[in-house]
């Protein structure tokens, strides 16, 4: 299948297969804060694009580690943003170089983690399989939510719906 057209920049690409909920991001280089946060802007310009939660970060061309006030920023701004505009909690596998793993266990991040006060799943990972794995597995558990409340949404009485009680 082909990707649909995505913005993109040239320093990082974005793609989705049509008929695809899984957004893929690549770094091409390494990348400074401002083009961290230019980059998150068009990654949630391309989800709203194609209405995708499920977002897989090529990063591993990274190297150095970002400063604290852009950890900040996606805390208090980003994520609370990309959560309101999607409607859901976006899930996110970051995939990193295997060199940073040490600074991420500096912050308090393991792979993968949820992050409600940020508002989103988010996962780090070395290799695109296990990545991949954990996004169904997110699916798979946010499919299972949707039947749970559907199974116990009150019907609206007010259409004449019969109410069942099974004891």
């Amino acid at each position: 299948m082909r990707n649909s057209s995505l913005p993109s920049l040239a320093f990082f690409a974005v793609r989705c297969r049509a008929g695809s909920s899984l957004l893929r991001g690549y770094s091409r280089r390494t990348l400074t804060a401002e083009e961290v946060t230019k980059t998150c802007e068009v990654l949630l310009a391309a989800a709203l694009h194609r209405r995708c939660n499920y977002w897989l970060l090529d990063g591993r061309v990274s190297h150095h580690q970002q400063p604290v006030e852009l950890h900040e920023w996606l805390e208090h701004d980003y994520y609370p943003r990309v959560r309101a505009q999607l409607g859901q909690s976006p899930c996110i596998a970051f995939l990193v170089d295997p060199r940073q793993w040490p600074s991420l266990q500096q912050f308090g991040h393991s792979a993968p983690l949820e992050w409600p006060a940020l508002e989103a799943r988010v996962g780090w990972f070395q290799e695109e399989a296990a990545a991949l794995a954990w996004l169904r597995a997110q699916g798979a558990h946010a499919r299972e939510r949707k039947k749970m409340q559907a199974a116990t949404a009150r019907p609206d009485r007010s259409r004449g719906e019969q109410l069942i009680f099974n004891f």
